[in-house]
């Protein structure tokens, strides 16, 4: 019921990005076949795709004495996300944000609010139109840390080909001026991400988290899936 509940305010929420980008209401819904998720009783088809890979986690970050270092979660953007809900439990302070120049900002807990992020796959279906949010988690200091978040992502087998097929090309050239005229630089490694050697959402995202950890990688998957993946 709680996942269900936040997937619908995804949903909703999708719709008012769709307002600002000046789009049809529903461009983007097809993504997530939306419809067919929710009916199940119904066998037809709402769109192309299987159903999104939406997902909602506990995290838990001990305290950490003030002598000791700790590291919650190092910068990063949301990886196969859409978007990102986070509620942030209790009032600990340990989420920052880091703005277009580069500075980090605190997201205090505001009771009864969401923190809202948006996906690396939003950011490199856009062309960067829709920027997705580096941020970071320090280790707490005076008492235990917990979030609840909620990732609104795509299907793995969708293609990001696919996906930009269907963007509107208003959307796509939001950034283009900008990158044309060298006032603005997408995300060098949204390129790498959507290398066509890896098309698809899931192996792209795959990929990301063989490079990213490596002895994982080679225990789960053996030396020659992480040297395809890494070369």
């Amino acid at each position: 019921m709680f996942l269900n509940a936040f997937a619908e305010l995804s949903y909703r929420f999708v719709h008012l990005v769709e307002e600002a980008f000046g789009i049809p209401r529903g461009t983007f819904d097809s993504f997530f076949n939306k419809d067919a998720a929710s009916t199940a009783a119904d066998s037809t088809p709402k769109s192309d795709f299987l159903p999104p890979q939406h997902r909602l986690r506990l995290n838990f970050y001990p305290a950490m004495p003030p002598e000791q270092e700790g590291q919650g979660v190092g910068p990063h953007k949301d990886m196969a996300g859409w978007l990102t809900f986070l509620h942030q439990v209790g009032s600990e302070c340990a989420l920052d944000v880091q703005d277009r120049d580069g500075s980090w900002i605190s997201v205090d807990p505001i009771p009864n609010t969401l923190v809202v992020n948006l996906g690396y796959a939003f950011e490199a279906a856009t062309e960067g139109a829709a920027r997705a949010t580096v941020h970071r988690v320090r280790a707490p200091s005076q008492k235990d840390r917990y979030s609840i978040p909620f990732f609104m992502a795509l299907p793995l087998e969708l293609k990001l080909s696919e996906v930009r097929s269907r963007i509107p090309e208003s959307v796509r050239a939001m950034r283009r001026k900008e990158l044309e005229n060298g006032e603005w630089t997408i995300d060098q490694k949204i390129e790498t991400f959507l290398d066509p050697r890896w098309d698809s959402i899931g192996e792209s995202v795959l990929r990301r988290f063989i490079r990213g950890y490596k002895e994982t990688a080679l225990k789960f998957y053996g030396q020659e899936v992480y040297q395809y993946y890494t070369q």
